[in-house]
């Protein structure tokens, strides 16, 4: 049965989010948006735009279909013109700014019900606690390059490849006496923890019972770690895409990869050993669309490496946001807006009384045409140039002027139909019993670009996000959060934060979301999702930026960011949503947080009311019960990674040794190397 038979043009790219996280058979791709209002509207589940191909060949015909305009043209002067089909990309020509830097799957933090939230690791029974991954979706894991638990730390320090690497990290930092490979930590006594063994490969990790799946560059690799002194490699795979990500839930590992596509040769679709995605099986839109990736879903056993499903999607390249729920996997996804029709609804529509007929005729003619943006764009052009220089000196002048004017106020008036992100749906079921499946669901559009995870959230089945609407032609930059319903129909929104600022940072907790937006102050910003249309509640300004937030008990919400240059810390009041104020703040003498890379190294006890923080080589332990002191510092000879606790033993890990401090009295009691 093919799932998105029945498909909107903003469901195609909808596909990314069976791609990106469930896998299964509904994959599709990123469609081009037709025209500004097919933009805008809501998406219905009328209109089949997706289908699959029937043979290679079928492929290739699309492949050409999509690389050049289906109808003849030729330019005003009579020269022929090679025309750009789908030419979303470039913005400089209508004053965009470059879209928001959308790092692809940034994880988001812990749970959102801070003071129900049971303590990391439990202590029910006298077990003995461990830490766990911080991570979006409590039973939904993500890789890291630490996994805990009571007697069996594992840990892959940074390697030679850069495959463990956190974003912006230096190459030179790496010492080429440093021996890779994932260690296997013997914490069966907490306070005098052993390297037991070390794997041959190094690389993000997860754990599954007693299976240690490691993303090891080319290739995933499966260790039955029961015996953490002799762990053996029991399957292997190797890969032919890029990993773009990787879940675990309920004992599934769904793997995501993207590879270019093969023009000679586009299907099957083979990303990895063991999986073969036939023509049949590859998504794409029916109206044929400049594309370059393919996008693969792969559902395996993380104990035998065995496939369950996999699907495949063709589409642009680019980066999404994705939220995962029980039951549920959101995915969003740049729509690519046609310029060129907005151009000319602007020519149309708002200068009809300033254009003689033969331009708007010319205008329409244009329009008419099956162009790419950018050739429409280069038209209409040549057809206004025209019609100036037909004008006397003095009026040309006057007319460039004017229309140069209403060009930026109507841009400025429309500037969320210029830059807009798809929604998709996609219905989970299977995991925690039989066969895995996902089934393609609703889909929306928003204006605006989501930064990252944090700013997506579904509580009782709204889908809310936060975009940043970027500034068009001198306009300026706004922020956004909408509030859509099982349908993905929007249902409320609040317009316009942070004005000439873009987002920095998002956090939903229960009814509120809290938005942190910058560009030379930090406003942070409350707002009420309780009622049928979310309100902004208050807003507060300071210096600097938050890059993370995480809730605190008692109505209080913790930001890590930057001021001036450093690592700034700060503990917001937000008892009173419409007045929050500042309890406390922080700054200090480190230029560098791990938590900036990644969230993976925020680290939260709540049984001894404390939060690590590493910073260069040194790891800060923060009281948070009242405000914020330093209970203790650590300071390693490297930079520190990440921070983990087995019972109430802190361990420090660096690339080169673990130092273990006891929580009791933050007393430090051993260092372990890593060697060996």
């Amino acid at each position: 049965m093919d799932r998105t038979a029945s498909l909107s043009p903003v469901q195609v790219a909808a596909a990314v989010a069976v791609v990106i996280v469930a896998g299964g058979a509904g994959a599709v791709v990123l469609a081009d948006v037709a025209s500004p209002d097919r933009a805008e509207s809501t998406p219905t589940n009328d209109d089949p735009a997706v289908s699959t191909f029937d043979s290679a060949g079928e492929f290739r015909s699309y492949l050409r279909s999509a690389d050049r305009p289906r109808r003849a043209f030729r330019s005003g002067d009579g020269a022929a013109r090679e025309v750009e089909a789908g030419d979303d990309r470039e913005v400089v020509d209508e004053g965009t700014p470059a879209p928001v830097s959308e790092p692809v799957e940034t994880e988001a933090p812990q749970a959102t019900a801070v003071e129900d939230a049971p303590v990391e690791g439990g202590d029910g029974g006298g077990e003995r606690r461990a830490s766990d991954t911080n991570v979006q979706v409590a039973g939904v894991d993500e890789p890291d390059v630490l996994k805990t638990t009571p007697e069996t730390v594992y840990y892959s320090p940074r390697d030679r490849s850069g495959v463990v690497r956190e974003p912006g990290e230096d190459r030179e930092r790496d010492r080429p006496d440093r021996e890779e490979g994932v260690r296997l930590i013997d914490t069966s006594d907490p306070a005098a923890p052993e390297v037991a063994s070390r794997l041959d490969v190094s690389g993000k990790i997860l754990l599954s019972g007693d299976t240690l799946v490691v993303f090891a560059g080319e290739t995933v690799v499966g260790y039955d770690v029961s015996d953490r002194a002799d762990p053996e490699r029991t399957w292997s795979k190797a890969l032919s895409s890029r990993v773009v990500t990787a879940r675990l839930h309920a004992g599934t590992v769904y793997l995501v990869t993207a590879g270019g596509v093969d023009r000679r040769e586009p299907c099957p679709v083979e990303p990895m050993d063991g999986v073969s995605v036939p023509c049949t099986g590859v998504h794409h839109p029916t109206e044929p669309t400049p594309v370059d990736t393919t996008y693969t879903v792969t559902l395996f056993d993380p104990a035998d490496g065995s496939v369950d499903d996999a699907a495949s999607f063709v589409g642009a390249g680019g980066n999404t946001v994705v939220h995962v729920s029980p039951g549920a996997v959101h995915v969003t996804y740049p729509q690519q807006v046609d310029r060129g029709e907005l151009m000319a609804e602007f020519l149309l529509e708002n200068q009809s009384d300033r254009l003689d007929d033969e331009t708007l005729d010319r205008v329409a003619e244009i329009r008419g045409y099956d162009l790419g943006p950018r050739a429409t764009r280069t038209e209409l052009r040549r057809a206004v140039r025209s019609w100036l220089a037909g004008l006397p000196e003095g009026q040309r002048r006057e007319a460039e002027r004017a229309l140069r004017e209403d060009r930026r106020a109507w841009a400025a008036d429309n500037k969320r139909r210029f830059v807009r992100t798809g929604i998709v749906a996609f219905d989970v079921d299977g995991v925690d019993g039989g066969t895995p499946t996902v089934e393609a669901g609703a889909t929306g559009s928003v204006p605006g670009r989501p930064l990252n995870q944090f700013s997506a959230d579904v509580d009782d089945g709204e889908f809310r996000v936060a975009t940043t609407v970027p500034g068009v032609m001198g306009a300026d930059s706004e922020n956004d959060l909408y509030v859509l319903d099982e349908s993905l129909d929007v249902t409320g929104s609040v317009e316009g934060m942070g004005v000439t600022e873009r987002i920095y940072s998002v956090r939903y907790v229960g009814d509120k979301a809290y938005v942190v937006t910058f560009r030379r102050v930090d406003p942070f910003h409350v707002v009420d999702l309780s009622g049928d249309d979310p309100e902004l509640a208050g807003e507060l300004k300071l210096p600097g930026f938050s890059s993370y937030l995480h809730p605190l008990p008692g109505d209080r919400v913790l930001g890590i960011g930057e001021e001036d240059g450093k690592v700034k810390l700060v503990v917001f009041d937000v008892s009173d949503p419409s007045a929050p104020t500042v309890e406390t703040d922080r700054i200090l003498d480190a230029r560098w947080s791990a938590v900036a890379d990644s969230h993976h190294a925020f680290l939260m006890d709540r049984r001894h009311g404390v939060f690590f923080l590493p910073t260069g080589e040194t790891a800060y332990v923060f009281d948070y019960t009242d405000g914020l002191s330093v209970e203790t510092t650590v300071t390693t000879d490297d930079r520190v990674r990440r921070t983990a606790y087995v019972g109430d033993y802190l361990y420090v890990f660096d690339d080169d040794s673990v130092t273990v401090v006891d929580e009791e009295g933050w007393e430090r009691t051993t260092e372990v190397p890593l060697a060996g």
